[in-house]
């Protein structure tokens, strides 16, 4: 019997810092790999400062982070990037957005990505080229953001700066623009690809004020055909929050036992809250549908079209519904960066801090009850933190297998893939792994991936 579906994420620094037959090898002949997702672009180390860090910082709070595989024989370094193709200036013509310019490094490294590309399918992988959805230039998140005027907003018309994220807004005329254009570019250019994947096209939700976008102008014609008036949901949310903040939440009868009673009694207390979330299920509904209509397009038909995801409850918040977005796409994929999870919690414990007068170790295990994120048990506030490298994350396997079942139950015949992460130790990356079940596993990233993580992957039974 065939083993189950893995893939595996390879940043192209890989392929140019190991080769592409080592890196070929490491995930078809010791991992067992059946897939793997690459970017399209290439690196160089620069000077400590200039350009990105790389593992990414996660807020400021990842800098513990270091890389299982040496990169350049560094465990942290920065980089700076290009494209790893000379864009067709023709398809961005008149566009508000365009694309880095190819340079010196493009035209020394470039080529290495079509290698890369062209290798792997003729070891029999299928190959995928994932981009941002609504960040452009949309190559990597550190690379890029929303001009002004495309950023999502809150409801009293401000952007949230500081984010974890760089989303735009997904209503965004120009956004939705250049990203037709980087997709018929990336057709264009790498033909062989069996398809593309979208990161992020939803509103992330890594911090509490993310919970209310999105009323950006643009926003207004989605609002229009769902009935809603967009400035008077915007009041309306404005009214929820102060509420929040002067204690009349408190006389409301808000269960806060699970995420399904939690949302129900919310949305009884406070209906605008159930209005946004359909504007936003709308629009990013929408934005899948463009999706599918520019994929087709760019490539005739022929290339697939894959969109991540957070896990549930969270998609709910993200506007990610599996039901709705299924019809456009041809898989999903589900994110369990469980790294992520205490930094989720942390900041949306730090936000209800601030704004309420309820008690910490009520309020995270409150989050812990409705987000299903970490056990369901008393915690002290301070020990809601970032992961060692070392360190088991504290995320449960009945919680992760519980997550991707549901949104396994609500894509219908649409294959939704558990999303894993290989930071921490060997042990637990393992065990968060085979808590996803039988159905197809994308592992992210390449990086963490040790030599000892990759040999249990292939190891993993039929």
């Amino acid at each position: 019997m065939a083993r189950s579906e893995l893939g595996i994420t390879v940043m192209p620094e890989y392929a140019q810092s190991e080769g592409v037959e080592a890196v070929l090898h490491n995930l078809a002949d010791v991992a067992g790999a059946t897939s793997l997702t690459t970017s399209p672009y290439v690196a160089a180390q620069s000077a400590p400062g200039t350009g990105h860090r790389e593992p990414p910082g996660d807020g400021g709070l990842g800098h513990k982070r270091l890389l299982d595989r040496p990169l350049w024989g560094n465990r942290e370094l920065w980089l700076t990037a290009a494209p790893s193709f000379r864009p067709d200036p023709a398809l961005y013509d008149g566009l508000a957005y365009r694309p880095p310019a190819a340079d010196a490094l493009t035209d020394g490294q470039g080529a290495v990505v079509g290698q890369f590309v062209e290798a792997a399918r003729d070891r029999g992988l299928e190959v995928w080229m994932q981009i941002q959805a609504a960040i452009p230039p949309c190559y990597r998140v550190q690379f890029g953001g929303p001009l002004p005027g495309d950023e999502s907003l809150l409801p009293d018309g401000r952007p949230r700066t500081g984010r974890v994220d760089r989303n735009a807004s997904l209503a965004a005329p120009d956004v939705r623009a250049y990203v037709r254009a980087i997709t018929r570019d990336l057709c264009q250019t790498y033909p062989q690809i069996d398809g593309l994947k979208y990161d992020w096209p939803e509103y992330p939700v890594y911090h509490f004020d993310a919970l209310f976008f999105d009323f950006n102008p643009a926003m207004a014609p989605h609002a229009k055909a769902l009935g809603l008036d967009l400035a008077g949901v915007a009041r309306g949310t404005q009214d929820f929050l102060a509420d929040l903040g002067n204690g009349a939440v408190r006389r409301k009868a808000i269960a806060l036992d699970d995420a399904g009673a939690f949302g129900e009694s919310l949305i009884a207390a406070y209906p605008v809250l159930g209005e946004l979330l359909a504007l936003r299920r709308a629009v990013v509904t929408d934005f899948a549908r463009f999706l599918r209509e520019t994929v087709d397009e760019a490539s005739g038909g022929r290339c697939k079209l894959f969109l991540h995801a957070f896990p549930p409850p969270l998609n709910i918040a993200t506007g990610l519904c599996p039901a709705s977005v299924a019809p456009h796409c041809d898989a999903m994929g589900v994110k369990f960066y469980t790294m992520h999870w205490p930094l989720l919690e942390a900041e949306y414990l730090e936000a209800l801090q601030q704004r309420t007068d309820f008690a910490p170790g009520d309020i995270a295990r409150a989050l812990s009850r409705i987000l299903a994120l970490s056990p369901d048990e008393p915690r002290q506030p301070d020990a809601i933190r970032y992961p060692e490298p070392d360190e088991p994350h504290p995320a449960p396997s009945e919680a992760i297998a519980a997550k991707i079942a549901q949104a396994r139950r609500e894509a219908g015949q649409v294959p939704v893939w558990g999303m894993s992460h290989g930071y921490g130790p060997t042990e637990d990356v393992m065990r968060r792994f085979r808590a996803l079940g039988e159905g197809p596993v994308q592992m992210n990233r390449y990086c963490y991936l040790s030599d000892e993580k990759l040999a249990a992957l292939g190891a993993r039974p039929a």
